[in-house]
């Protein structure tokens, strides 16, 4: 006699499997996630202060132009030297008077001026310094004597600045504002030319700071 088929089926595992491992795989992700927001939320560790130190701020005024009469000056080697023009003319004004030719080339004790006449009204001096001339700083009796007798209203100091006398140059500036005078410069090199024009625009390159 044949035997009745079994009507008893049996367990489908793949799909115990699947379930199981999806549940798996929700936790895992739930888990990290707690774990990120954990992290993020965990006070950080305080690190040692870093010590910045403190940065000096340097004061760089508007340029303007200005109608006063500058006194000129050079910075180099941490010294200052003054350049006086007013010798120059009244040289010239002494040949002149004597019935000879004006000269263009003057010669003074620390330094030299070649002049260039271009007409009646117009001429540029330009000022050639001999080595290791001009006054330091602490026995600057020319600075001291020209605050004196000059008018903050009508003069303002102008300074030629080589890159060694930078640091002069910021204490000479401030002891001038100090004294209520203006202030113009310009950055120069050994070889850079040290002219000074009169009559011209180009004497209203001079811009007091």
């Amino acid at each position: 006699m044949r035997k009745r088929p079994s009507r008893q089926t049996s367990l489908n595992l793949d799909s115990l499997v699947d379930i199981v491992s999806n549940n798996v795989g929700i936790l895992i992700i739930l888990a990290v996630f707690m774990a990120i927001f954990a992290l993020l939320q965990s006070p950080t560790p305080l690190e040692e202060e870093e010590v910045i130190p403190e940065v000096e701020k340097i004061l760089i005024p508007w340029a303007h132009y200005s109608q006063k009469s500058s006194s000129l000056f050079l910075l180099r080697d941490n010294r200052l030297l003054h350049f006086d023009r007013y010798p120059v003319y009244d040289q010239m004004r002494n040949e002149i008077d004597q019935g000879g030719e004006p000269s263009q080339r003057f010669q003074f004790d620390d330094y030299s001026v070649n002049m260039t006449v271009f007409s009646r009204y117009v001429h540029c001096l330009d000022f050639q310094p001999k080595s290791q001339t001009g006054e330091w700083w602490h026995e600057a009796k020319t600075l001291d004597s020209l605050i004196q007798k000059l008018s903050t209203n009508e003069f303002y100091f102008f300074f030629w600045v080589d890159a060694d006398s930078f640091e002069l140059f910021r204490e000479v500036r401030q002891f001038l504002w100090d004294n209520e005078f203006e202030v113009g410069w310009r950055p120069v090199a050994p070889n850079s030319p040290l002219r000074f024009c009169s009559g011209t625009s180009g004497s209203l390159s001079f811009q007091p700071q």
